[in-house]
């Protein structure tokens, strides 16, 4: 570890007191660096250091072995690569590691766990590091075919953690098993901010698979063109586990079988404030439930595609309405693009509205106001106010011939419209 002496007078004091100040230590590919491996630097730290890493490309694996410190780049994820060549997996987190721990501004390349467990990208295991501005690409899990013994957590796999990932990218990563970009398991406790879960592939839960009684909240996060092969295109949760996702986007993505969005087995699903797009499955393309519950408010559901319930599917024993096997509650949210938005039963807390066509939207016309698209509402002579608009939004002026500008009152303006249209008409 290198000690900065160098310092102003008031510092200089609290150091001669006994305490001194870290400097970064670097790491670059060349001379004129201390390192030019990220592991011999990790290696020579001590609690409290952070190390620097120049733009360059390294074929190691990133181990914090418990120290609180910094790993950071000093280019960003678009300069600085850890490559693991479908060898080896790109960082672990498994010695107790908190959020004094931080990784910051890495793009991890090919990683791999073949073999040896689940986590090709990152591996964190009764640790709760800080992943920031870090991109897991092309990451991937093995096995050998048999879906029971195969491995999961392609992008990442987080046991007994409380770990937080900030600004960061999961893009075509894979498991043979479930979770092709993260597998939450053992109790854990995931935050996940402004990420992007991308063109990922599983078996279940192509972006997010929660088990083992695991929570995860997503907040401002794309979760879009993944993959199952069975349930689950976006996030899959089983027995126990809650998801949270607020101000997010679930778009086109798909699952053979259920959940093209979100597949809920007996988990507890609250989704708000989001927006769930082009997303398909056999049942429920946009969220399923078997069981459990569920609270959806604000949330605007355009143009998914299910056989059954196109935007959520609520499973139910006996035929139709039957009863409802999960507890779901949907509110103040907007439906379009589909024939059968809702299948099987659900409690309707109110200010739901279901258009026919995702490009409706609220049209006055004769004093009135009607659901209808742009063109329509042009072709009848309407004042169309918007896609998305509802009548209760708007305000539609009365039935008052003099009243030119549709302003709800005869005025000035509507006699400035007469004088200048005074004269013969055409």
């Amino acid at each position: 570890m290198k000690i900065a002496y160098v310092c102003t007078v008031a510092v200089c004091c609290v150091a001669g007191a006994g305490s001194v100040m870290a400097e970064c230590v670097t790491v670059g590919p060349g001379g004129g660096y201390d390192y030019n491996s990220i592991a011999n630097a990790i290696k020579a730290a001590g609690h409290g250091d952070e190390i620097c890493v120049a733009p360059g490309t390294y074929y190691e694996t990133i181990n914090l072995h418990g120290k609180r410190i910094t790993v950071r780049s000093t280019g960003g994820p678009n300069a600085t690569y850890i490559h693991c060549q479908q060898e080896r997996k790109g960082i672990v987190c498994n010695k107790g590691e908190d959020d004094d721990c931080v990784i910051e501004g890495f793009s991890i390349i090919d990683g791999s766990s073949e073999g040896n467990g689940s986590g090709g990208g990152i591996s964190i295991a009764g640790a709760s590091p800080v992943i920031r501005d870090c991109r897991f690409l092309q990451c991937r899990t093995g096995g050998d075919g048999y879906y029971y013994y195969d491995e999961h957590g392609g992008g990442a796999s987080i046991s007994i953690g409380f770990p937080v990932f900030e600004n960061c990218v999961f893009h075509q990563c894979s498991a043979t098993g479930n979770g092709g970009a993260v597998l939450v398991d053992n109790g854990s406790y995931v935050t996940f901010t402004n990420c992007q879960f991308t063109d990922n592939w599983a078996q279940k839960g192509a972006g997010i698979y929660l088990m083992g009684g695991s929570d995860a909240v997503l907040s401002g996060c794309e979760i879009s063109n993944n993959y199952s092969e069975w349930y689950g295109g976006g996030i899959y949760l089983l027995d126990g586990c809650l998801v949270t996702v607020t101000e997010s986007t679930l778009y086109a993505n798909g699952a053979s079988m259920q959940g093209g969005g979100i597949y809920s087995q007996c988990g507890t699903v609250d989704l708000r404030d989001s927006v769930v797009e082009m997303n398909q499955s056999g049942s429920g393309g946009g969220v399923a439930f078997t069981c459990g519950t569920g609270t959806i408010q604000n949330v605007a559901f355009r143009d998914n595609w299910a056989k059954i319930g196109s935007d959520v599917r609520v499973a139910y024993s006996g035929p139709p309405p039957g009863d409802p096997l999960a507890d779901v509650e949907i509110g103040s949210s907007s439906f379009c693009g589909s024939l059968l938005s809702i299948d099987g039963p659900w409690t309707d807390l109110g200010g739901n509205i279901f258009f026919g066509s995702c490009s409706d939207g609220a049209c006055c016309t004769n004093s009135i106001c009607v659901i209808i698209d742009e063109t329509t509402c042009s072709t009848v002579g309407g004042s169309y106010q918007g896609v998305g608009t509802f009548c209760s939004d708007v305000t539609c002026p009365g039935d008052c011939p003099s009243d030119l500008d549709e302003s709800g009152f005869v005025g000035a303006d509507d006699l400035l419209q007469i004088i200048s249209d005074w004269g013969v008409c055409p």
